[in-house]
């Protein structure tokens, strides 16, 4: 019984010492611009005229097969979802930044 104790002392000890001291470590300015910059390029590529073309080909086959019986009509608005998101993205952004700002 006493060990643990000790070792729970010892764990908590150890856990603010972190705590205390371990904001110097964490208080660094990191910059993300190239990942800001690869990341909006991915997003410029996803929503480009291929993806539009990508988009029109899954709706089209998504909803001939869904009206044959092949697929469930769950996928036809999965696809549909998908391409609100896609390029309806950046307006939700914005929107959200401007409702919590």
């Amino acid at each position: 019984m006493n060990r643990k104790i000790c070792r729970t002392g010892a764990i908590a000890a150890s856990a603010l010492l972190l705590v205390v001291y371990g904001q110097d470590a964490m208080a660094q300015a990191i910059d993300f611009g190239k990942a800001e910059t690869t990341g909006n390029e991915i997003v410029g590529f996803m929503r480009g005229p291929l993806a539009t073309i990508v988009f029109a080909l899954a709706f089209a086959v998504s909803g001939f097969l869904a009206a044959m019986n092949r697929i469930s009509w769950v996928w036809v608005g999965g696809v549909v979802l998908g391409a609100v998101l896609v390029f309806g993205g950046p307006a939700f952004v914005e929107n959200l930044r401007s409702i919590l700002s």
